[in-house]
Formats: structure tokens, sequence, C-alpha cells
């Protein structure tokens, strides 16, 4: 027969305690995907249609205002919530180049008294005609 060690009767796998630690904590991860995940995807959107408006073939009409314009159209397309073409900093580099600037902070309530605070930022050039 086998002799059992005689450690071989603590050796019996996770407590309940262990289990609800566990749990606990998944569930923590998991609020903070599920409450913080929009934001990031808000900006990655707004970094995509930031990158691609300074990438455009066709060189852009209007100076700032023709910049905002097309910031705001393809915010719309996008569904972009919270963040509006004030939130955009525009700024005259040289004669036909602009900075385009976005720099805003979101505030998300994750639970009880505990909030969230996310700051984005991101920088492009765009040269106009």
């Amino acid at each position: 027969m086998h002799k059992m060690s005689r450690f071989g009767s603590r050796q019996r796998g996770m407590g309940m305690l262990g289990i609800i630690f566990t749990v606990g904590l998944v569930a923590f991860f998991m609020t903070l995907l599920l409450k913080l995940g929009p934001l990031y995807l808000n900006f990655w959107t707004i970094r995509s249609i930031m990158t691609s408006v300074a990438e455009q073939s066709e060189t852009l009409q209007g100076g700032a205002r023709g910049i905002a314009d097309m910031i705001g159209k393809r915010m719309d397309v996008n569904s972009v919530a919270n963040i509006t073409t004030k939130d955009f900093d525009i700024k005259k580099l040289e004669q036909n180049t602009y900075q385009v600037t976005v720099n805003y902070e979101q505030r998300v309530h994750l639970f009880f008294n505990v909030d969230a605070v996310a700051m984005f930022t991101y920088q492009v050039d765009v040269k106009t005609q």
C-alpha cells in the first residue's frame, strides 16, 4: 500500500479564503477593464482621426477652421463621445503648417467613492493649401 507522507493531509488545494480572494481580484480587474476600456478606445479613435487628417493626400483648405471642421466630421462619423472640437488646440507653425494638439482628461466612477482620472494628449502637424 501507498504510505502518505506526514504533510500529505495538508495538500488539498485552495481553501475558501483563497477562492474568495481570487474571485475578488478577478472582479476588480474586470471592473477596471470595463470602465477604462471605452476611454482608451475613444482616445485611439481620436488619434487615428488626427493621423488620417495629417496624412491625407489632398491638402486641406480653410486653415485652422477647415482642420477643426474635418476633425469634427470624422468624430461624428466615428461616434466619439464626450470630446468636442473645443478640446483641440490648433496653432499655426509656418505658412501652410498647423500643429493640432488634443489634451483632455476624463473621469469615470469605479465603485463606492473611488473614481479614476485618465489624461490623454496627442499632437500632429497638418499641412494646408
